[in-house]
């Protein structure tokens, strides 16, 4: 196709519809992007190592999570089991830290499930070129996560054990906002900012939010049963928010 070299590619997708459908169609697109599938990491690990290497692969990480599971702790084990083969992984946009998180482990590419199969694959060409892919809308969201990131305060007395989101978010706690205000302000998504809020309360072992700001911040001074009780009661309907 109007001289384009061959470029050899691995698709790995759990799910079989969305991996044979996805693998045909970049197939019949472009003849020169010569497609492999795998269905689990296992598999595609065994063929890398049977053989040459793709110059790219495309995951779809959602497909490799099991139910109740993390898609980042599946992205963050997808990441480390590639070497050095350029890794692009498609994205639903559900999970909003999933582009940063790749960014940070090194991933060169981030395809998003709303474009098409010609968008896909230019993308694909470009990052086994040695490029990166990431979205105008996705970048907008890594810049706005970096800000964030940038005005994070340090962590508390009690609170050694968070990293620089979760401290972000405990600040935020502190200050009495709501999921919904700290997920507009970090630039996450609500169920994002729940998750970090559930984190939260098991590193430093609080029942509630009111409770977790304060071994945060006065981890020497026990509470009283009244004022846990106290708490507890004005948390269960902040907690719903």
């Amino acid at each position: 196709m109007n001289g384009r070299r061959a470029i050899a590619a691995l698709l790995l997708d759990e799910t079989p519809l969305t991996r044979e459908s996805l693998s045909a169609g970049l197939s019949l697109r472009d003849p020169t992007l010569h497609m492999r599938t795998a269905g689990s990491l296992g598999e595609a690990k065994a063929m890398l190592a049977a053989g040459t290497p793709p110059a790219v692969v495309l995951c779809n990480v959602v497909s490799l999570t099991p139910p109740n599971g993390s898609v980042l702790a599946t992205l963050r084990n997808v990441a480390g089991a590639f070497g050095g083969t350029p890794l692009v992984v498609l994205s639903d946009g559900e999970e909003a830290d999933l582009p940063l998180e790749a960014s940070r482990l090194g991933v060169r590419g981030c395809l998003p499930t709303s474009v098409g199969l010609a968008v896909a694959q230019e993308a694909l060409r470009l990052v086994a070129g040695g490029g990166t892919f990431f979205p105008s809308p996705f970048l907008h969201r890594l810049m706005q996560r970096c800000e964030a990131a940038a005005d994070d305060p340090p962590a508390p007395p009690g609170g050694a054990a968070l990293t620089a989101r979760q401290r972000g978010v405990l600040q935020r706690l502190r200050e009495g906002k709501s999921n919904r205000v700290i997920a507009q302000e970090l630039g996450i998504s609500e169920n994002t900012a729940k998750v970090h809020v559930r984190g939260i309360l098991r590193a430093l072992g609080a029942s509630n939010r009111a409770e977790a700001v304060r071994k945060a911040w006065q981890p020497a001074e026990p509470a009283t049963p009244g004022s846990f009780s106290q708490d507890r009661g004005r948390d269960r309907g902040q907690d719903r928010d």
